[in-house]
């Protein structure tokens, strides 16, 4: 008697568990009632950083302050390297005076061997006629070879200051690209969100020296895929602040990511961290807010 009395326990906790269970999917999966989920603004960020260690020379921004595309932001020290690329510059300027040099050099020569072949042509004459010795055409003839070994010569060094001047472009390019990563200059648009160094600091390469906020700030909110149908593209939703319900106003759907991922912490309160979320981008309408605030957004019919 007693077993059936608990079997008939058991066989009713079971039967009000599984009812209270379906009115809590019942009432999830009610989508004539509002939803109503957290969310958090956030911002685009940029950390700017050198590429190499040093230290700082010029004021960083303060935090709040608007950075224009293209600004400079900071410079560490460039010890020596604007006197390299003068010396580089001063012995680039030597080897071009060396090869308008050689260039003089090979017109007299050439010149001189024109006048040397034209007489040896004449000699060759009268050696033919017995007027002129042999011993003077072979003068000239050595004469013509000499020239033309000393052009040969010239033409050689062409491509050994050629080869120089080409080892100096490189060296000049190099510094000046050096003098370049010394210099942090803004990619983007954007407002210091917060400042790392100081003017007079010593930096590593790769050290954030500031943080842009390049975007005004936006709501991201999870929306577990049975509600995803009240979050369509452009749709308005109410938004308020977590702490102040009476300070309400609209955001705009502008992107939903195309995978879902599972619940975050921030969420639990409202929904089981076993589901599994897309998560959408909000825009509020003509309110600022505040990076990392949370907001309440409700959604669906009311």
């Amino acid at each position: 008697m007693k077993k059936a009395l608990w079997v008939g326990v058991a066989i009713a906790i079971a039967a009000a568990g599984a009812w209270l269970y379906g009115s809590l999917v019942r009432e999830e999966d009610d989508t004539s009632r509002p939803v109503r989920l957290l969310a958090i603004a956030e911002v685009q960020t940029l950390d700017l950083s050198f590429s190499r260690s040093g230290r700082l020379v010029t004021p960083v921004p303060e935090e709040g302050e608007p950075v224009a595309a293209g600004s400079l932001v900071a410079r560490i020290e460039e010890p020596g390297l604007s006197q390299d690329v003068a010396d580089l510059e001063r012995q680039s300027a030597q080897v071009r005076a060396r090869d308008e040099t050689r260039r003089e050099a090979v017109s007299q020569l050439k010149a001189e061997l024109a006048q040397v072949e034209s007489e040896e042509r004449r000699t060759t004459r009268l050696v033919r006629e017995g007027i002129a010795a042999s011993a003077d055409l072979e003068t000239l003839q050595h004469r013509r070879e000499a020239a033309q070994a000393g052009i040969r010569a010239r033409e050689a060094e062409k491509q050994q200051l050629a080869a120089e001047e080409d080892t100096l472009k490189v060296r000049v390019e190099k510094v000046q690209r050096f003098e370049k990563e010394g210099t942090l200059a803004s990619p983007v648009a954007g407002r210091v969100l917060t400042r790392y160094r100081r003017q007079g600091e010593f930096v590593e390469a790769g050290s954030p020296i500031v943080t842009l906020e390049v975007s005004s700030p936006y709501l991201r909110v999870e929306v577990p895929e049975e509600r995803l149908s009240a979050f369509p593209q452009a749709a308005r939703v109410r938004v308020w602040p977590q702490a102040r319900p009476d300070a309400s106003f609209f955001a705009r759907v502008t992107s939903i990511k195309p995978r879902s991922e599972f619940a975050t912490r921030r969420n639990w309160g409202l929904q089981s961290r076993d589901l599994k979320t897309f998560s959408v981008r909000l825009v509020p309408e003509g309110e600022g807010v505040v990076a990392g605030q949370t907001f309440v957004v409700e959604a669906g019919k009311r």
